[in-house]
Parts: structure tokens; C-alpha cells; sequence
């Protein structure tokens, strides 16, 4: 009874640490697993489910080529190339430095000697907690748009082929391929979406 529970217990641990990316992408999988275990057993025939099957191979090939790719359950942390100098660091001209003429300086001014100089400051860029909740509310509305459009394609291709739900497909076939077009897309951004994020450079 203690080994199914430490694995389930790892399991999860290893899903709390896993990127918003690899979560949504584990489950669209799951969902993709199961329609195609479902095909497999209970094979339907006619251009509705021919047309929604497409793209549940192509996105769960998409998806696995993903999984034994690089950017799967690899959270490694890449530090930034460009590194700041202190301002004790820097590069004389030759001689004192004379009270009229600049200093060059390795690197950037800060904010404040651009001040003293009259020079137009520039605004700082966002912070690195700010784009990463951009990018979390991004893959947040994908998967819900992706699963939700996927969800429905299912109903519709299940329900269709045991007769509950009777429909003409040639009157929804292009809100259907607008759906399909959407769980491509959603699934193609988490794909392509970054899940390594740069370190913030330390000062020299």
C-alpha cells in the first residue's frame, strides 16, 4: 500500500514543479490518448469523424514530438549575456578626468549620470515577475480555449456517430473547421512557447 502512494505522491511533487507549458500540453494529451483509444475500439465512419480525427492525430503527434523534444520537464535557467559594470569600473581616457569633458565608461550609464549629463533617460524595461505573468495568463487562456474547442469537436464526433445527436455536417462544417483551427493554434503556441527563463545578470 506505501509504494502506489509514494508514487503518487512523487507524481504529484513532479507535477507542482513542472512548467504551466508541460501541465497544459500533459493534458490535452491525456484528452487526445483518450479519443483515440475510444477510435480504436469503436471506429466511426462518414466526413464528420474523418474530419475531427485529423486533427486528433496531428495534434497528439505534435504534442509527442514535443514531449521527446528539449524544452520538456527541463527547467534550466540561462543567464543573461550582458552584464552590468558598477560604477567604480571604469575606462580612462588618459590623465585625470577633467570636470567638463565625460568619463567613458565599459557598459551603460546609469540613470543618474544620464541626468547629470542631460541626457534623456530611458524608461526601464518590465520586470521579469511581470512577463511571467503575462506568459501564465496566456497559457492559461490558450489551454482553456484549446480543451474547450477539442471538448466539443469530441461531443459532436461521439454523439453523432451513436445517433443522439443528428446533425447535417455540411451546415456546421465551417464552424468545425473553425474549431479545429483553433485547437491547432492553441496547441501550436504551447509548443513554441519558451519554458527556460533568463537569470538576472549580478553585478560585476
Amino acid at each position: 500500500m506505501r509504494r502506489p502512494a509514494l508514487l503518487s505522491s512523487r507524481l504529484r511533487a513532479a507535477l507542482g514543479t513542472a512548467h504551466p507549458v508541460d501541465r497544459s500540453l500533459l493534458l490535452f494529451m491525456t484528452v487526445l490518448l483518450a479519443q483515440a483509444v475510444y477510435t480504436l475500439f469503436f471506429p466511426a465512419s462518414g466526413q464528420a469523424a474523418g474530419d475531427i480525427d485529423i486533427v486528433v492525430r496531428t495534434s497528439s503527434a505534435a504534442i509527442f514530438g514535443y514531449f521527446l523534444g528539449a524544452n520538456f520537464i527541463r527547467h534550466t535557467t540561462q543567464s543573461g549575456q550582458a552584464q552590468t559594470v558598477g560604477q567604480g569600473h571604469s575606462l580612462e581616457t588618459g590623465g585625470e578626468p577633467s570636470a567638463a569633458g565625460p568619463v567613458a565608461r565599459i557598459g551603460f550609464d546609469t540613470g543618474a549620470a544620464q541626468a547629470d549629463q542631460g541626457g534623456i533617460a530611458i524608461q526601464a524595461a518590465s520586470s521579469p515577475s511581470e512577463n511571467a505573468t503575462a506568459g501564465c495568463l496566456q497559457i492559461r487562456v490558450a489551454t482553456v480555449i484549446g480543451l474547450a474547442c477539442l471538448i466539443a469537436l469530441l461531443v459532436l464526433r461521439n454523439l453523432s456517430q451513436w445517433g443522439l445527436l443528428p446533425v447535417q455536417w455540411e451546415e456546421i462544417s465551417v464552424t468545425a473547421a473553425q474549431l479545429r483551427d483553433f485547437v491547432s493554434g492553441c496547441v501550436g503556441f504551447l509548443i513554441g512557447s519558451p519554458t527556460q527563463t533568463a537569470a538576472p545578470s549580478d553585478p560585476a
